[in-house]
């Protein structure tokens, strides 16, 4: 896709969400089109921003071009749980990888394998567990995403 069609699907997603009287905010556009034209992107911005919005559309655009999962790096748990629910508006399907799901690694890695989650959050001490460091070998990933860095004090 090039810029203009990237904007228009963008537009297009945002007004199905949020009403045909919906805009960006300043510098989220950028920050879309920044990422599908794989481009690295960094947006730091104020809580309330946005940003969360920013992947989530990307995502969004990126698979229905094919494209792999998004892997979302967050340490905050209850964060996840609101992203998870404010992803699946745009009809992501998402799950996540952290302790409280421990039981359930294995299924959710074959999930991922076989290209059925859009997102999938993931803390950081969980993304560095030799198991799954060995199952993203097999992973098609899409999009990386680093959340809430300020919060992650060594990795």
């Amino acid at each position: 896709m090039d810029k203009i069609e990237i904007e228009k699907r963008s537009y297009e997603i945002l007004k199905n969400l949020y009403g045909n009287n919906a805009k960006f905010r300043a510098g989220q556009l950028e920050a879309i089109t920044a990422t599908l034209t794989k481009k690295r992107t960094l947006v730091v911005q104020k809580t309330g921003w946005g940003k969360s919005l920013v992947y989530f559309l990307s995502t969004k655009i990126l698979r229905e071009q094919g494209h792999g999962v998004t892997l979302i790096v967050s340490p905050l748990l209850v964060l996840m749980e609101n992203q998870s629910q404010a992803a699946s508006k745009l009809n992501l399907r998402c799950d996540m990888l952290n302790y409280m799901t421990n039981d359930r690694h294995d299924e959710i890695i074959q999930i991922l394998k076989n290209g059925q989650l859009d997102v999938i959050f993931i803390t950081p001490e969980t993304l560095f567990k030799p198991k799954i460091q060995a199952a993203l070998k097999e992973i098609k990933i899409g999009l990386f995403v680093i959340d809430e860095a300020h919060c992650i004090s060594t990795w």
